[in-house]
């Protein structure tokens, strides 16, 4: 069976979207600290990364990320290096900051949770029938 073939049955869409996601959820963690650390900067512009819209472009690329390989048996690391940070007009604003910046926390606690589990059932699903 191609080694491909195989990689993409053990690790299914659910992941890679997960994978995506925690990928852009990392550096708008920072971007959102640096809005909040500078809250009271004179003329001090918010940023956001745009995340629904980077991961719906991610997602309708299924392979966007040249793969960089050391070794031709090495398992493929994707990397996200060009978010895009978008300025947010009207300064900011400490109270949607701590939102975003919480709401941000916890879907990222959720993913990994959630990919967690889906680890868990790979293991379960080695381990019995392995």
């Amino acid at each position: 069976m191609n080694g491909q073939l195989i990689f993409s049955k053990l690790f299914d869409h659910t992941i890679g979207v997960l994978e995506r996601s925690l990928d852009i959820r990392t550096p708008r963690h920072r971007v959102l600290s640096s809005n909040i650390a500078n809250s009271e900067t004179p003329d001090y512009e918010a940023k956001d990364i745009p995340f629904q819209r980077i991961l719906e472009r991610s997602m309708n690329q299924y392979s966007i990320y040249p793969l960089k390989r050391t070794h031709p048996k090495h398992l493929p690391e994707e990397m996200i290096t060009d978010l895009e940070v978008e300025t947010v007009p009207g300064g900011v604003n400490i109270d949607q900051e701590m939102t975003k910046l919480a709401e941000n926390n916890l879907r990222f606690q959720a993913e990994v949770q959630a990919l967690l589990k889906k680890f868990e059932a790979l293991k379960f699903t080695i381990s019995e029938t392995g």
